[in-house]
């Protein structure tokens, strides 16, 4: 029997958050595109993603080992309906919490990513939430990004 090794299968990186407007220490961020899992021509309804985020700036170096985590508030769960309750300030609501990264003591841009489970996940608007003591400057040019980039695994035969 031949020995055939898995492989990842990735999709179409979709940008789910991109945003000029600042979160509070403490604070949610608010998305700005639904991510649809259910149409990328290589791999639909993937069961994994990679989470790429960008923090441009902060007010002050954050204390290093602080995280932004990310939340997602599940739509189309049945096909038309979405679940409720969207996280707004300090309140998650009825989001559910993908993964965190974690976040160094610079102030400066911090690019991140980690990899989050989608299992069940047909479409989901994505949330930041800023866990450090800083306010996340979304400023001066630079926005705060989050690019979701669903894969499966998989063997080539």
């Amino acid at each position: 029997m031949a020995n055939i090794p898995a492989r990842m299968f990735y999709g179409t990186a979709q940008t789910v958050i991109n945003t000029a407007v600042d979160i509070a220490a403490g604070n949610f961020g608010a998305t700005t595109t639904t991510f649809d899992n259910t149409t990328d021509s290589a791999v639909p309804y993937a069961p994994y993603a990679e989470a790429m985020m960008e923090a441009p700036d902060w007010a002050a170096a954050p204390v290093a080992g602080t995280v932004v985590s990310l939340w997602g508030v599940l739509i189309d769960t049945d096909g038309t309906d979405d679940d409720t309750d969207a996280p707004s300030g300090t309140a998650s609501g009825g989001a559910k919490c993908f993964g965190s990264w974690v976040i160094a003591a610079v102030d400066a841009l911090q690019r991140r990513t980690i990899t989050i489970d989608l299992t069940g996940v047909r479409k989901c608007n994505f949330y930041t939430f800023n866990g450090t003591a800083q306010n996340m400057n979304n400023d001066a040019g630079t926005n705060h990004v989050v690019k979701i980039t669903p894969f499966s695994i998989g063997v080539v035969q």
